[in-house]
């Protein structure tokens, strides 16, 4: 069935284009003293930071839900439950992603940079992931694919949606998710930059 088959990696492809929205609206903003002027404000760097954080996040949610929803109605490919678990598995992929996206504005020194920083990541991400296409077992690029955050996603979400799988046999993968989420927040909070050229 195409559209099992295609809507895991159509889910995770515009959640990791929200990446380079939010990394190069952050850097936009950091150039342009927005950020700066934030913080005369009551706002301190943590309460910015997860402001930014939460707004990501969400906005990869929103995305997901509303593909999603769309899916229920017109495929109906989901039961009660197991479009719930999809919710869950969607909500800790964001995150991640909006972690990630804090990462690459951390690290990025113009719009332009973190534009193609996030480019060259989600494009990775997707190739690497088996997105579109199914990976040989025991090839390089299964063993490549470890390392591409997507591999996880697809997985948890083709056995959700495809293969009548639980959350509690995806316990692997959400906990991979999870500390790709736990780590890029951990590691952009200590590169956050509210002010260019330092200043955290």
């Amino acid at each position: 069935d195409p559209v099992n088959q295609f809507l895991p990696g159509i889910i995770t492809m515009f959640v990791l284009f929200a990446i380079s929205l939010s990394a190069q609206v952050i850097v936009e903003e950091r150039r342009k003293g927005t950020l700066e002027r934030l913080l005369t404000t009551r706002l301190t760097r943590g309460e910015l930071f997860a402001g930014k954080f939460v707004s990501g996040l969400l906005r990869g949610f929103v995305q997901t839900l509303i593909l999603l929803v769309l899916s229920y109605l017109v495929f109906q490919l989901f039961t009660p439950l197991s479009f719930l678990q999809v919710l869950v598995v969607a909500l800790v992929f964001a995150a991640a992603a909006s972690a990630l996206g804090l990462l690459i504005a951390a690290i990025a020194r113009t719009p332009d940079q973190a534009t193609w920083i996030s480019v060259v990541f989600t494009n990775a991400s997707v190739i690497l992931g088996g997105t579109f296409f199914a990976i040989p077992e025991g090839s390089i690029f299964a063993t490549i694919s470890k390392f591409s955050i997507n591999s996880y996603v697809n997985e948890a979400l083709v056995g959700l949606i495809s293969e009548g799988k639980s959350l509690a046999t995806m316990g692997k993968d959400i906990g991979i998710i999870l500390g790709v989420a736990v780590g890029a927040l951990v590691l952009s909070r200590l590169f956050f930059r509210p002010v260019p050229g330092g200043g955290r």
